[in-house]
């Protein structure tokens, strides 16, 4: 005989709760047995009846309607330490109408077409000024290069009848080189793999680390394009999530398999507690704990009636767990939630979880759910 896995335990009571409540609910409509074509079909038509339609997720924060069609609102993903990024460069090389304008390591040349003993070719330095015959350092770094002619032809008009500077560009766009350089990789192209560090951090050429835990992609990329754009020009950066590694969740007390598991989709409590193995017989159902820090202001902690979800079939949809997020189920029940809690982490569990600031809440924030357990 096969042996019974506890999540498939948890499937079969989860399975018999639904019944029996539909059942005490409206007894003329039981469970459909298949036995032909006709049970094949009425089990059809309930799952038609079931399909998300708009008007029947309109009340229902867990869902959206895009295009007339009713689809999951899934949260939005936040990176964390471990989550690895691909950065995909695009650098643009189009016509455009703005002048271009100087910038640091270009280099010019100033040439004189009657006084060619004062011909030079000029690097412009870090502190953007050039070296030039007789007028000495001149600050060239941000001006176009009819500026910068003009600039010139002014300045050595005081030593020159006439002087006709021409001003050429011989090397420029410097930082998009060694952008190109720092990035180009013979398997990825002009790309880089970007892994979030420990301190949740991120590190790019010539922008230097950004912080990134907390954020989202779309968020994470507008502050590197942001940061770029004040170096170099036409340069846009986009952002693909190659490896989810934050999306960790920890499940705690009377379950079968206590530990920390991926969070794979979304998940409801019943579910995520399937993933930990399924409850022991001693746990109290009625009182467990989620603890929340992922993405707010201080921790936060709520209290499900876990037994009455599963009494009557509801699992509420829209509460899902979350990344980083405790799910702690007691054995008996819980008269003070803090003491609980103090009791957690000082048995060595906060050193496991993703809390980085202490407990100072009050952390019964649901009376409603204090169920009579007797």
């Amino acid at each position: 005989m096969a042996a019974v896995t506890p999540a498939l335990v948890l499937a079969a009571c989860l399975l018999v709760a639904w019944g029996c409540a539909k059942s005490s609910k409206d007894s003329s409509d039981p469970v459909v047995t298949v036995k032909d074509q006709a049970g094949v079909q009425e089990v059809l038509d309930q799952q038609k009846s079931l399909e998300l339609t708009p008007q029947s997720v309109a009340d229902n924060p867990g869902f959206k309607v895009m295009d007339g069609e009713a689809i999951p609102d899934i949260p939005t993903y936040r990176l964390g330490s471990g989550d690895v990024l691909e950065v995909v460069y695009h650098i643009r090389h189009e016509i455009t109408v703005k002048d271009y304008r100087l910038d640091v390591q270009d280099r010019i040349s100033v040439s004189f077409p009657y006084h060619p003993q004062f011909n030079v070719s000029a690097l412009v330095r870090a502190d953007g000024k050039v070296s030039l015959p007789l007028i000495g350092e001149i600050k060239v770094a941000g001006m176009s290069m009819s500026e910068v002619t003009t600039d010139l032809n002014r300045r050595y008009a005081a030593f020159i009848k006439q002087p006709s500077v021409n001003v050429g560009l011989e090397e420029f766009n410097v930082r998009i080189d060694e952008l190109k350089k720092a990035i180009t990789t013979a398997p990825r192209g002009q790309s880089k793999i970007a892994p979030i560090t420990p301190d949740g951090r991120v590190g790019f050429p010539i922008i230097g680390n950004i912080d990134a835990s907390g954020l989202t992609v779309p968020q994470l990329e507008k502050i590197i394009n942001e940061r770029y754009a004040k170096y170099v020009d036409d340069l846009q950066v986009t952002l693909i999530l190659l490896e989810i590694h934050n999306n960790k969740l920890y499940v705690y007390g009377e379950v079968n398999a206590p530990g920390v598991y991926e969070l794979q989709g979304r998940l409801n409590l019943a579910q995520a507690l399937g993933q930990a193995g399924g409850f022991k017989e001693s746990a109290n159902l009625r009182d467990v704990l989620v603890f929340r820090n992922n993405g707010l202001l201080k921790p936060m902690a709520y209290r499900v009636d876990l037994q009455r979800l599963l009494d009557t079939g509801k699992m509420y949809d829209d509460l899902y767990v979350q990344p980083a997020d405790i799910v702690y189920v007691p054995k008996g029940t819980l008269d003070d939630i803090n003491d609980v809690i103090a009791k957690i982490f000082t048995k060595g569990l906060y050193a496991v979880v993703p809390f980085t600031s202490t407990f100072s809440v009050n952390y019964d924030i649901t009376p409603s759910l204090n169920v009579n357990t007797n």
